[in-house]
């Protein structure tokens, strides 16, 4: 208030406290590239399981080829985007208890993708020790998935975005534990990715100083 008008009205600041102005390290144009590239991640998991159905009627063929290389390449770039979500959650939110579970997710990930490069159809062609590890790989990502998306829930005053990813890793986790809805897990955590890209995109329209819609 205007120390030398006693009637002059408050001033208030016309911009959220909780909107930061800037974030270290962060520009929109860097968020903008991360929301487009959770979008990638999906559209080439997406090829990845065409590919896949297309190569179990021709094992070895150019789609089977194909159908690795786009899973490991939507691999590859979801643990990069969950390592860059986990660091701009901890600066823009103070998000804590996400290091772990996030560094987890990564190595089972990547894995399960080592030893589906290492041993293919002898997976599920027995049930051997081969299969046995595999799955138990498979089990422990879909329990650090739960994990993450309790630590999400926690995160104080989110985006919305961001809460419900929190929900689709924790279905997508449960989903995982149980092995048997592996193949229906992929709903949710597409949709989990999607939601990522939500995130980014929210951020860089704060850094902005616009309002995202």
């Amino acid at each position: 208030m205007d120390q030398d008008n006693p009637y002059a009205a408050p001033q208030v600041a016309l911009v959220d406290a909780q909107a930061p102005q800037q974030l270290p390290g962060w520009s929109p144009g860097q968020l903008r590239l991360l929301g487009w590239l959770c979008l990638l991640s999906i559209a080439s998991t997406l090829a990845a399981l065409v590919a896949a159905v297309l190569a179990s009627e021709q094992p070895g063929s150019v789609a089977d080829m194909a159908g690795d290389w786009l899973s490991l390449l939507s691999t590859l770039l979801g643990c990069y985007l969950l390592l860059r979500l986990r660091v701009f959650l901890e600066q823009r939110f103070a998000a804590k208890g996400l290091r772990w579970p996030t560094g987890l997710i990564i190595f089972f990930s990547l894995l399960t993708e080592l030893l589906d490069w290492l041993w293919g159809d002898a997976i599920l062609a027995s049930l051997g020790w081969q299969t046995l590890s595999f799955f138990a790989a498979v089990l422990l990502l879909g329990v650090t998935m739960l994990w993450l998306g309790v630590v999400l829930l926690r995160v104080q005053d989110p985006y919305p975005s961001l809460r419900v990813m929190a929900w689709l890793e924790i279905a997508g986790g449960v989903m995982f534990t149980s092995v048997i809805l592996i193949l229906i897990a992929i709903i949710p955590l597409l949709a989990a990715s999607l939601a990522m890209a939500l995130v980014f995109f929210r951020g860089a329209s704060e850094l902005s100083g616009r309002q995202a819609a």
